[in-house]
């Protein structure tokens, strides 16, 4: 399964009409603020629930990853 996470830019006019600035195809990941880390990890979440990855299998990952570093 292969997905993308983009990243949408948008701005909010005087009458709260959204305005499309622009998509990004590598959105940042870091965190500069609590509120900011929560977004993001929901995001990741989200991205596994969809992908039906199990936490057995992210655990597999992380060791295999381990074991090649």
């Amino acid at each position: 399964m292969c997905f993308e996470v983009l990243g949408f830019d948008v701005m909010l006019d005087h009458k709260l009409k959204p305005w499309l600035i622009e998509v990004n195809h590598t959105p940042s990941f870091a965190t500069d603020t609590p509120f900011d880390k929560d977004i993001k990890k929901n995001l990741i979440k989200d991205a596994m629930k969809i992908m039906h990855i199990t936490n057995e299998q992210k655990v597999k990952y992380k060791n295999k990853k381990r074991i090649e570093m």
